[in-house]
């Protein structure tokens, strides 16, 4: 059974970039397979040209990149055994979900369910953004978004077996420890 590692910090705090080192290193380790689990959908050019980036930034080093916003059930078809994997972005996937008018049930039912299946064949890393860290004008959208993700992360902390957040690069165990 493999791992699951939630990693949560804020805009450019090097969350991502941590993540995939650390699977990187776990490669090394095992010969596992690298998985991306990318969530983000390009509604602009800016996202268009951070995709593109990011995908570029993975071709070297062997990574088998899954694009899939929305529909996590159908991701674990496209994961190999025996693999690393790093999904990008928790928040990015629930903004996408209530986009879509998804309702809490479903959503909290997919993501365990998605969590649950990859942990079978796979160690996973999550990788998140924190949320009220600044003051925001809160209704509507918002406030859903903001309880929910709130809930999607103490769940993600309970069920993990490392929780890690990231502060200005710089890698805080908050839950068990790392993988070596």
């Amino acid at each position: 059974m493999g791992t699951v590692t939630v990693v949560i910090g804020g805009v450019r705090s090097g969350k991502t970039g941590w993540a995939e080192r650390e699977a990187l290193k776990r490669q090394d380790e095992t010969g596992s397979n690298l998985v991306y689990l990318a969530s983000g959908v390009s509604f602009d050019q800016e996202m268009q040209e951070r995709i593109e980036r990011h995908q570029r930034d993975r071709e070297n080093e062997q990574w088998l990149t899954i694009e899939q916003p929305v529909d996590l059930p159908e991701a674990i078809k496209n994961i190999p055994e025996r693999a690393i994997v790093v999904w990008d972005c928790v928040t990015t996937w629930l903004t996408n979900e209530l986009m879509r008018e998804s309702k809490k049930a479903q959503i909290l039912h997919d993501l365990s369910y998605f969590i649950e299946s990859v942990r079978v064949q796979a160690d996973l890393y999550i990788v998140s953004n924190e949320v009220l860290c600044e003051p925001v004008f809160i209704e509507g959208f918002t406030s859903v978004y903001q309880r929910l993700i709130g809930e999607i992360h103490q769940m993600l902390v309970k069920e993990s077996n490392c929780a890690v957040e990231m502060e200005a690069g710089l890698a805080l165990i908050r839950k068990g420890e790392m993988l070596r």
